[in-house]
């Protein structure tokens, strides 16, 4: 079982989502705990990240995320609506 870990930035961006994306967030998201790698692994500049998808109503978020398979953990880092989602997450690794 994996735990989750959540950066300073994801929490951030977390605290911008409403609270009923927030939470379906954390439901969808118990999958990883069992099955770290059900996210797409991203490639490019940002291949070293997974990104873990999932719909509240008809608007599509996603989830950017790394995993230690040493200390057994998902580290969450960042999360948004799929619009703009992948130039964020440049802009924050670069």
């Amino acid at each position: 079982m994996y735990q989750r870990v959540i950066t300073p930035t994801a929490k951030r961006s977390l605290k911008r989502l409403p609270a009923y994306v927030r939470e379906e967030l954390i439901r969808v998201t118990r999958i990883l705990e069992t099955n770290p790698y059900a996210g797409e692994k991203l490639s490019g500049s940002l291949h070293f990240l997974y990104s873990f998808h999932f719909k509240v109503g008809n608007v599509a978020y996603r989830v950017a995320y790394t995993v230690n398979p040493q200390k057994k953990e998902i580290v969450f880092h960042f999360a948004k609506t799929r619009e703009n989602f992948y130039e964020k997450l440049k802009r924050l690794f670069h």
